[in-house]
This record gives C-alpha cells, structure tokens and sequence, in this order.
C-alpha cells in the first residue's frame, strides 16, 4: 500500500516529504487511511476536520474519533464548526454545494496559517468513476468528463490510484478503525445513487467499469488539455483583456462554425452557468443594451460586442476624510486627494482618471457615490444642466459603464462626473487661487 501511494506520488508529480501538508479527515475509511498513509511516508501533517453539525450526533461522533485519532498518532488538528443549513439557505444553493464552498475556503486559509504545501483529500478511485458519470449526466461537456485530477492548484489527490476496497482492506489489516456516515446508505443524493445503483448495474455488464472509467478520464484529461489549448488560440482572435473583464467581438466569434462551443467556454469561466450561456448565445444579435446576469458578472451587448465585467458594486454617500491622502472606495477604486496652490498646477489634468477642482467653491462635505436616477450637472465648457443618463448616453457608454460611474460630490451637488467631465461651478478659473487634484485608479483585485 505504502509502495503503490509513493508511486503514484512521484509519478504525478505531487509534493514529496519533508514538504508540509494539510490532510482533510472526516473519520471516514478513506480520509484515515490518507493520514495514516501520509505519516508514514515522512510527511509533516497538519489534519483539518469540518463538522457541519448536518447529522446531529453522528457530526459530534466523527469529530470525537478524529480528535481521539489524532491524539494518538501525534497529529496538530484543526477542527472548524459550520452552520452549514443557514449558509445554503443565504446562498441559495444545495446544502451539498454549501459544504463543498465551506470546507475548501477554510482548508485553504489553514493552509496559509500553518505554512503547508498542499492540502491532501481522500478521493479515490471509486469516487473519480462516480464523478465522471455525475458529470455525464449533468452535461458538463468535456471539462467534467475529465474526472478528478492528482493536483488541481493547492488541492491533492494522492488516492485516485486505490479502490475502495483496497483502502478498507488496508485498515482491517492494520486493526483500525473507522467511522461510517449514516447518509452513505440514502440514495437522496445524486451521487448516492450513482454509488448504489448505476455502478453496480454497470459492474455486471462490464466488471472492470471503475477501471474503464479510469482510463477514459485519464485520455480526457489529456484531450482536454490539448482542447484547451485550440480554444485559447480561436480566443485571441475575438476576446480583448479589460481591468475588470473581458470583451467579445461578436463578429468575429460568429464566423466560427462553434461559435457557440467558444462562448461558452469563454463564459464558463467567468460564473455563468451551460443555460444562462446559450441564452445569451441565441440573443446576441439583440440591440445594444441587452443584459444578462451571472454568478459574479454581468453580460452586457453594446455596438458589436459582449462586454463582460464584474458585476458593479454600488454604493452611497461615502464621506471623503480628508482633502488630503489615499482612500480605498467601496467599488474597488483608489482615490488619491492633494491640494495645492493654483501656481502649483502646470497644467490642467485633460485624462479622464484625473481632475483638478477649485477648492475654495467646494462647498461642505466631501464625498462619494455612485450615480443615481435624475442627478444633473453642467458639464464643464457646456451650457445648463444635463441629466447625467443623458450625458453618459451622449458619449456612448455602455450599460456596465453607466453602472460603474461614480460622482465626487460636495453639499451644493456634483462636482465632478469622474472619468468625464468636473461640473462647470468647480471648473479652474483665472480666478482660482486653491487646487483640489483628484485622482483614481482600480485596485488589483483580489484572489478567489
């Protein structure tokens, strides 16, 4: 067993010992053997156990057992509690999805805490037949039929060569013991089900399925690597990089005969579900304007492309503290303020990420907002006011765009329509003696 792990771990290149890692143990068969396993090849382990307190005594069991376990085998645990039934609910998805999100960000930010490599999980190779043919059956298209991967970023599988039996065989063999999950037995959920009733059936027609399948995730994963790479070339041909997204020459996506396939391989990415991208795909050729919503982007056509951002955080009235400083925005934007003398100023800022205001006719408060239904102004050099819907419709901009626009404001109104134009009353005169210079920028964003 020790002779088949290593193996698999130098053949798939994953990290080797001393290098610290991080082992998720429900108390379950597998997960154990995956500690035992890994102690005993030299690495220094770090266990993490999730109790999501979904089956009422039986959560509190498995965290006794692993706490118990790892006592004695000399093992640093982490234990984290999760209200996993209010997160799902918050979130709207399934309590399975709930606990998936929870455990892998906490096992990553463990991760960090205690300076592991790696974080090791117990999938074998019995669960990576059930996923692929979860994912044939969810239509998720070649990615999913890849199955499971050996290393997938932090994350690591040093079980996918094992069977299941194999695993237990090891534990009884060695006297130690494991505790089962009741809800392995309840074919409520999907992959029960699968576990249960479709591989067995699939077993008489063909007794090395779990085999077969195996190898045909393994040849996936190597075709899809090779797809991956053709879509990325096609991409280059119709999709510009953006600060905060991507935007799509509709023109030249269509000349391709996959056309679709390239969308929505470009949207998967991004968010946006299988259905949510083939509506968008049978409505590109709406008007300008036209919005679809994903995950955490929104979709917007505007003159021949699909313009794709973050989905636009907005906001109120965010008080400016000082006329002086760096300030981090709500929107993910940086302000920079200084103020200075008019004689300072060699000439006035003509980019649109910078401003220079009168100072001495800012009036109150300083602050920010995001734009709002009926805000006027007088853009600079124009006469009378203009909606500023009007102003932003007058120069093209996109939806998202009108989204994204936010206005430095004083208690008088606008003062500024940042990225466009100041407001005509805060405009430097030949009488202006005081400079407020503004000046923003994007935030990197952070990793997720």
């Amino acid at each position: 067993m020790h002779q088949t792990l290593q193996q698999y771990i130098q053949q798939h290149h994953l990290p080797l010992p001393p290098q610290p890692l991080v082992v998720a143990i429900s108390g379950g068969a597998d997960s154990v053997a995956l500690l035992l396993l890994l102690q005993d090849l030299g690495y220094p382990l770090h266990a993490a156990h999730c109790n999501f307190h979904l089956r009422a005594a039986e959560s509190d069991r498995d965290e006794a057992f692993v706490r118990q376990l790892c006592d004695q085998r000399g093992i640093a645990l982490s234990v984290k509690h999760f209200d996993t039934r209010a997160f799902a609910q918050n979130r709207s998805i399934s309590i399975e999805m709930a606990a998936r999100e929870l455990r892998y960000q906490w096992f990553e930010t463990l991760r960090q805490e205690v300076g592991a490599i790696a974080v090791a999980v117990a999938h074998h190779a019995d669960d990576n037949a059930e996923t692929l043919l979860l994912n044939l059956i969810r239509g998720t298209g070649l990615h999913g039929l890849k199955g499971m991967l050996p290393q997938n970023g932090t994350i690591i599988r040093p079980l996918l060569g094992m069977r299941r039996k194999e695993i237990e065989t090891y534990l009884n063999r060695i006297g130690q013991e494991f505790v089962t999950d009741c809800t392995n037995a309840e074919t409520v959920y999907k992959r029960n089900q699968i576990r249960l009733e479709v591989l067995p059936l699939l077993q008489r027609i063909n007794p090395s399925i779990h085999e077969g399948l195996s190898q045909t995730a393994a040849r996936l994963a190597e075709a899809e690597a090779i797809y991956q790479k053709g879509v990325e070339t096609l991409q280059q041909q119709f999709v510009t990089p953006q600060p905060e997204g991507i935007d799509l020459d509709l023109a030249a996506l269509l000349q391709f005969p996959s056309a679709a396939t390239l969308l929505h391989e470009t949207l998967l990415p991004l968010g946006f579900q299988p259905a949510e991208i083939q509506m968008i795909f049978r409505n590109l050729h709406q008007q300008s304007g036209a919005t679809f919503t994903g995950k955490n982007h929104i979709a917007v056509l505007h003159k021949g492309k699909l313009c794709v951002r973050k989905q636009p955080i907005r906001f109120g009235k965010w008080i400016i503290p000082a006329m002086m400083g760096s300030f981090q925005l709500p929107n993910r934007k940086q302000l920079i303020l200084r103020t200075m003398q008019r004689k300072e100023l060699l000439e006035i800022p003509k980019i649109p990420d910078t401003v220079a205001l009168d100072a001495d006719r800012i009036i109150g408060a300083l602050y920010c907002r995001s734009i709002q239904t009926g805000d006027r102004f007088q853009p600079f050099g124009m006469r009378g006011t203009q909606l500023v819907s009007d102003y932003l419709t007058n120069r093209h901009r996109s939806v998202i765009e009108k989204q994204n626009t936010c206005v430095i404001c004083d208690d008088k109104g606008i003062l500024w329509l940042m990225g466009e134009r100041p407001d005509q009353r805060a405009a430097i005169t030949a009488t202006t003696q005081n400079v407020l210079w503004i000046h923003f920028r994007q935030n990197p964003l952070p990793q997720e």
